[in-house]
């Protein structure tokens, strides 16, 4: 089981370069992949998601990468900046008689002079992706462990709401019992005997409409698949949903009984806190 939330890092180097990448990761309903990097490596981002994809399925994903070039360059080209200035002179001076400072003609020429960004060379793009991956394998890593967390909460959850059911289980024929004989009291302060039909009609009324074994027979099958599903990857929706489907029969077990009502609410706390935990597994 992983969990959708955890933090990953990754470096690698090239003889030109060298690359940091960071990779945090939210519950999102599926995959969502936002990169942050120098706008020179947009071709690679294609790329960067293709690895994404590769160990991840659902989430919301933030790519950040800081590329750092090993060799020093200047950051404008020599030769452009002094035709540039020669230019500028020759405009403002001869052509437009402009008084201009040698520091405003400077300035314009370094701007226009200032190199383009680097391009994607395949030792970048290599370096790139080598430390992309390293952290996205450190971020399995966290989701591992805290999916690890997320697996002993919700086995924990589920053993209490277990552990209820079984109380329930105690119980239910002593309150089916209650109702009877607080119909005979009824009856039998209104001289009726228990064998006359009206007593006995309300009695099975009563009972058939206090029947909770379907909703506990359902409660127990989502409990089971609960469990092997625990045992499986990307099983997040499908938690989510069997989630779903106890809380309806609790909420109808507790409509069919409401002597029951103190377990209702405790089982219906267990499964609202589920459903939370399931949204954050993948």
């Amino acid at each position: 089981m992983l969990s959708m939330t955890g933090f990953g890092r990754g470096e690698a180097e090239g003889e030109g370069w060298k690359v940091s990448v960071m990779i945090r990761s939210l519950n999102g309903k599926g995959l969502d992949i936002s990169i942050k990097a120098p706008i020179f490596l947009m071709p690679l981002e294609q790329e960067v998601k293709r690895l994404v994809k590769e160990k991840l399925r659902r989430g919301t994903v933030l790519v950040f990468i800081d590329v750092e070039p090993k060799r020093a360059e200047p950051p404008v080209d020599p030769e452009r900046l002094a035709r540039n200035v020669s230019f500028l002179k020759h405009l403002s001076r001869e052509r437009l008689s402009l008084n201009t400072s040698d520091d405003l003609l400077f300035e314009l020429a370094w701007k226009y002079a200032e190199r383009p960004p680097g391009e994607v060379d395949e030792e970048l793009k290599e370096t790139v992706l080598a430390s992309t991956d390293k952290a996205l394998g450190d971020l399995v890593d966290s989701r591992k462990r805290e999916g690890l967390t997320l697996l002993e909460d919700l086995s924990n959850r589920v053993k209490r709401i277990e552990d209820m059911l079984g109380r329930i289980l105690e119980i239910k024929d002593d309150l089916m019992t209650a109702v009877k004989d607080k119909v005979l009291e009824r009856a039998k302060q209104l001289d009726l005997p228990k064998e006359h039909p009206t007593v006995l009609n309300e009695i099975a009324f009563l009972i058939e409409r206090m029947d909770i074994e379907e909703e506990l027979t359902r409660l127990r099958a989502h409990l089971r698949r609960f469990k092997e599903l625990l045992g499986e990857e990307e099983v997040g929706k499908k938690l989510e949903f069997l989630a779903q489907e106890m809380h309806r029969e609790v909420t109808t077990l507790g409509n069919k009984l409401p002597y029951l009502s103190r377990f209702v609410v405790d089982i219906k706390a267990e499964i609202d806190r589920i459903k939370q935990q399931a949204a954050n597994v993948e």
